[in-house]
């Protein structure tokens, strides 16, 4: 049973389809259910918070996995404290992770799933293998057929693709970057080194793991996700910046390396222009 089940959930109750009372009529029922139906809002459509890189994101997640051990919630101060980031940014964040099913998140308070945990652990010691576990959860996110959609007739620029995810949804066009950069981490999108991105030629992309363990990951600097917690600190995350390495990064030719640092401006410029 779900960490946040309804108490009573043993006795058939279920939100949204109360039990059929005595008197009420067959064709009674079923025009209730008939404007049920047309009530009903529509499928909910999110995105990953501007305010933390999804390498942030996996942070939060991965600190979430280290105090859930247990059976009681973790509390948004005591998660937010143990991964060193305010408590409003880990709740902006959690939203999201709870929509890909990474995390059951309550009223102020979060817990790992099985497939979170999963993904978590794989992270820590391979990262190839956790983006392979990542990848059918993201492929079940709304923005997996959008961009099946957009990426059929080939390759686009990552910002447009970015912008038209979050076509008609609030935020600042961060939030479409970064729904950008969860959709190459678990392999649903390539991108090339002129950060153009399409779908992959068959199934999954495959993950190149040039870090196939933690002695090819990095810490998170002091304030940008780091749990601190000692013996597991040195394999916390891959460090990915627009779904690249560093090994990547330092890679790329002289004209593309200017264009991947016009694609991280650009985002820098969007954050600052909606703080200021």
């Amino acid at each position: 049973m779900s960490l946040f089940s309804h108490p009573n959930s043993s006795t058939g109750w279920h939100a949204g389809n109360p039990a059929e009372s005595p008197g009420t009529s067959a064709p009674r029922k079923k025009k209730n259910a008939g404007r049920q139906r047309a009530d009903s809002p529509p499928p909910r459509r999110t995105l990953p918070s501007y305010r933390a890189r999804p390498a942030q994101q996996i942070n939060i997640l991965l600190a979430l996995a280290d105090l859930g051990t247990g059976s009681t919630p973790v509390q948004r101060a005591a998660l937010a404290e143990h991964v060193g980031m305010g408590a409003a940014t880990v709740g902006d964040c959690m939203a999201f992770l709870a929509d890909v099913h990474l995390v059951e998140a309550g009223r102020g308070q979060y817990a790992v799933t099985a497939q979170g945990r999963a993904f978590a652990e794989a992270w820590r010691r391979d990262s190839a293998q956790a983006r392979l576990l990542l990848h059918p959860l993201l492929r079940a996110h709304w923005s997996a057929a959008v961009t099946d959609r957009y990426l059929a007739d080939g390759p686009v620029p990552q910002e447009e693709l970015g912008k038209r995810l979050r076509r008609g949804l609030p935020g600042v066009a961060a939030r479409g970057q970064y729904m950008v950069e969860w959709l190459v981490i678990a392999l649903v999108v390539e991108r090339d080194e002129r950060l153009h991105v399409r779908l992959p030629d068959t199934g999954p992309a495959t993950a190149r793991s040039r870090e196939p363990g933690p002695a090819g990951q990095e810490q998170a600097a002091p304030g940008e996700g780091s749990t601190h917690s000692g013996d597991t600190a040195h394999a916390e995350f891959t460090a990915v910046l627009l779904g690249m390495t560093r090994q990547e990064i330092q890679a790329l030719p002289d004209t593309r390396y200017v264009a991947f640092l016009e694609g991280v401006l650009n985002i820098l410029r969007s954050a600052l222009a909606h703080t200021g």
